[in-house]
């Protein structure tokens, strides 16, 4: 029988975890004399989407961030050097971004988490194994996608949403 991913339900059957995927896409950008490595538009579009898709190690003000600066990217309103220093911003001091693995979420997170979509229509799985050629195009439409399945999801309080 094959497993799913429970956050992101993507069908795993024997090839591992979502995890392990997000590792194999990530090898496929090393590959060499491709122009979409680590420090491109394309990777931060790739981890933000495998990220968004697996929202439980993150704080809700982070994610909510996140959504905000990939759809900004996605719309041309934000470029790469912009998402950087949002990043950099919503990650200063003591600001936490990922919630410690000994914490429990909050009530508050986890109705932002019950919220979130647990089904998407594309993850990790229809980014690894494409040929390299398509990868770019591939990740910009999963983007896409999960910017989308995210329209619905209510941003509680305006204090939430840090700019990620």
């Amino acid at each position: 029988m094959a497993s799913t991913c429970p956050e992101c339900s993507a069908s795993l059957g024997d090839s591992g975890s979502c995890r392990d995927h997000f590792h194999e896409m990530l090898a496929l950008e090393a590959q060499a004399q491709l122009p979409f490595a680590a420090g491109t538009m394309t990777h931060f579009l790739a981890v933000a989407s495998y990220n968004l898709q697996h929202p439980s190690a993150f704080v809700p003000a982070a994610l909510f961030g996140l959504r905000r600066t990939v759809a900004d990217v996605l719309a041309g309103r934000s470029t790469l050097d912009d998402a950087r220093r949002r990043a950099r911003a919503a990650a200063d001091g003591p600001t936490r971004v990922l919630r410690r693995p000994e914490e429990q979420p909050s009530d508050a997170d986890q109705a932002v988490l019950r919220a979130w979509p647990n089904e998407w229509s594309m993850t990790v799985l229809d980014v690894c194994r494409v040929p390299p050629e398509q990868y770019e195009t591939r990740v910009r439409a999963w983007a896409a996608a999960v910017i989308d399945a995210l329209r619905d999801v209510p941003i509680d309080t305006p204090s939430q949403e840090r700019t990620v």
